[in-house]
């Protein structure tokens, strides 16, 4: 990608009104990590009725590992994937030209270094190594490599976001540990701020899209949603339902944007 020049301003002009609200928001809805999660409380990695099953097979210790290594798997991709939104927030900082935008922007990137830092020290207290997936990495690359801030924005905002918020809402309601529960319910905080600014700016930009830029984009959908699917095909059954319903949900996105799927 050539590096962009950033469009300087002479006055601060509201033009954008939905953003700058979203804007005012993140100035108030900061949290600190260090201070409102308690991280000295151990990781608790099942419930007593997942493991009966397996309690006169599998040591109880052996069943906590496993189930450890089983979530290192998901964060190390989260953790990636929040490293991402940080790189590709910092590129748009620069590209998009309106300055309610980069507002916006310039709060998401404060939201994904604490993102960073809260999904790093889960990961430290799993203390398991994971790979990384080839395919979100795939995406990651696709996005820091285009030249385009409306391919950036619908693959972080609608495509990426879409993606986290859907495992978040997972651990929320299913996860037995209270740790992850907390700072989930933290995290989701950001996260509505961020598809909110998503589908408001770029509602109000494919609005006025000419035919060959739709097109354009409707080609880089189609691609991003070829690499999650093979990032889905990995985790069985209960993945593919996943995958499934976060399609569903980010369709829907696309839709409120007025960009159809095929």
């Amino acid at each position: 990608m050539e590096e962009a020049k950033p469009t300087w301003h002479r006055r601060l002009t509201i033009d954008m009104p939905a953003e700058m609200d979203l804007y005012e928001k993140t100035k108030v809805y900061q949290w600190n990590a260090s201070e409102e999660i308690d991280w000295s409380r151990p990781i608790r990695n099942f419930s007593e009725d997942a493991y009966r099953p397996y309690a006169s097979k599998i040591p109880r210790d052996e069943f906590d590992r496993m189930c450890a290594e089983r979530r290192a798997q998901t964060f190390t991709q989260l953790f990636v994937g929040e490293q991402a939104a940080l790189a590709v927030c910092a590129q748009l900082v620069n590209i998009c030209p309106e300055m309610e935008a980069k507002l916006c922007l310039a709060g998401q990137i404060i939201d994904e270094a604490r993102h960073i830092e809260v999904f790093g020290r889960y990961l430290d207290k799993l203390d398991c190594d994971a790979a990384n997936d080839p395919a979100i990495e795939q995406i990651v690359q696709r996005l820091l490599e285009s030249d385009h801030y409306w391919e950036k924005i619908v693959g972080m905002q609608i495509f990426l976001e879409g993606i986290a918020v859907g495992l978040f809402k997972t651990f929320q309601t299913s996860s037995p540990d209270p740790l992850l529960r907390e700072l989930i319910v933290l995290v989701l905080r950001d996260e509505s701020r961020h598809a909110g600014f998503g589908v408001s700016y770029l509602a109000e930009k494919f609005d006025g899209m000419s035919a060959a830029e739709r097109r354009r984009i409707e080609e880089f959908v189609g691609d991003l949603r070829r690499l999650l699917g093979y990032a889905g095909g990995g985790y069985g059954s209960a993945g593919g339902m996943f995958f499934d319903q976060t399609f569903a949900d980010i369709d829907h996105r696309l839709r409120q944007i007025g960009l159809e799927t095929r």
